[in-house]
């Protein structure tokens, strides 16, 4: 068989795992389309009062659903160092977490990662993209 024929098998067995990696991930969001992620301020992990409404129908999912376990993510926009960044993501997910709890899903259930700035949602350098990018996503595991 020559190199061509070789790179070709090769590349097509790549694409077939994307693809088949991509599907994957679809399927898990779709588990948890009912599930919505919340914004925060520049600086800062307080729950935005715009948020609130989010987290009580996240919490009202979960507790429909008692058998589900919840990931929050806390994720940061790029700026800051990736230090500061993945504390403050910490203290976002920890923030999202209290208050489910709060709302009555077992801490049990709930568990918090920080991405800092590692999974942008947005891919530009200014505040149209910060702003998505400062947030916590949830999804069912």
């Amino acid at each position: 068989m020559n190199i061509n024929k070789r790179f070709l098998i090769v590349a097509g067995l790549a694409a077939m795992t994307w693809v088949g990696a991509c599907a994957k991930q679809e399927a898990k969001t779709a588990k948890s389309a009912d599930l919505k992620s919340i914004y925060f301020d520049f600086d800062s992990s307080n729950i935005q009062s715009g948020a609130t409404s989010t987290l009580k129908s996240n919490a009202e999912y979960m507790k429909k659903h008692g058998k589900k376990n919840l990931a929050i993510s806390g994720h940061c926009d790029e700026r800051g160092t990736a230090e500061y960044n993945i504390a403050l993501g910490d203290r976002r997910a920890r923030a999202a977490k209290n208050f489910l709890v709060n709302a009555g899903v077992d801490a049990g259930r709930l568990s918090t990662i920080s991405y800092g700035e590692e999974k942008p949602a947005a891919n530009c350098h200014d505040e149209s993209c910060w702003s998505k990018n400062r947030r916590d996503d949830f999804s069912t595991k």
